[in-house]
């Protein structure tokens, strides 16, 4: 009897913890699956990091504005204004990934991310940097806001220029695919399993 007692106990124990092993290994295979990757996972993941899928132009500059009233083309004596300033900026270069296209291929086991060429996201003078170094008193042409935006504007033109004149946005578009490509390869379902390619279409970038 006392046999028969401690074989069932034994069982019992036996059953119990392998009903544990089973369980344990299931829940562990629940916590160690990778999430299913598709396009949308992977357009996600570069969203959450858009700002890091950038590159910034920074700029310092002197600027000089002069403007006199005119009648029929002609400047009016007594009437120029000017002002000069110095003032800092900051240009943003990247892709717009709302147009960004994801193709998984599952079988081949790589992702190709397919973006618009790199272009000028924004363009914005910091307004606390500017100082003025010397100014007209005209009190018949005297200096407005407008013609504060109208520096601006002009300002800002010409530093797209320059970022044009110069090897930038193919800075830029390295820079894209060495930011897109190590995103991905921290993500889980991707690292150690895909190989991501980065595309651009063709067309002009530039355009703000």
């Amino acid at each position: 009897m006392k046999k028969m007692t401690s074989l069932l106990a034994a069982l019992l124990i036996g059953v119990i913890a392998g009903a544990f092993l089973f369980f344990g290994a299931v829940n562990l295979n629940i916590v160690q699956s990778e999430p299913e990757v598709t396009g949308k996972v992977v357009l996600r993941e570069l969203e959450s990091a858009s700002s890091l899928i950038s590159t910034r132009y920074n700029y310092s500059k002197v600027g000089k504005y002069e403007n006199s009233l005119e009648i029929n083309g002609w400047n009016i004596p007594l009437t120029d204004k000017f002002f000069i300033l110095t003032y800092d900026g900051e240009a943003l270069l990247g892709c717009d990934l709302e147009t960004a296209e994801v193709d998984v291929n599952k079988g081949a086991q790589v992702i190709t991310v397919t973006l618009d060429p790199v272009k000028i996201l924004s363009n914005t003078i910091d307004e606390k940097s500017i100082e003025v170094y010397d100014e007209s008193k005209n009190i018949f042409n005297p200096i407005s806001v407008n013609d504060y935006k109208v520096f601006a504007q002009k300002q800002k033109e010409a530093v797209e220029d320059e970022i044009r004149s110069k090897p930038v946005f193919e800075e830029a578009s390295a820079n894209t695919v060495d930011a897109v490509t190590k995103i991905l390869g921290l993500t889980d379902g991707i690292r150690d399993t895909y190989t991501v390619k980065v595309e651009f279409r063709e067309g002009a970038g530039g355009d703000s």
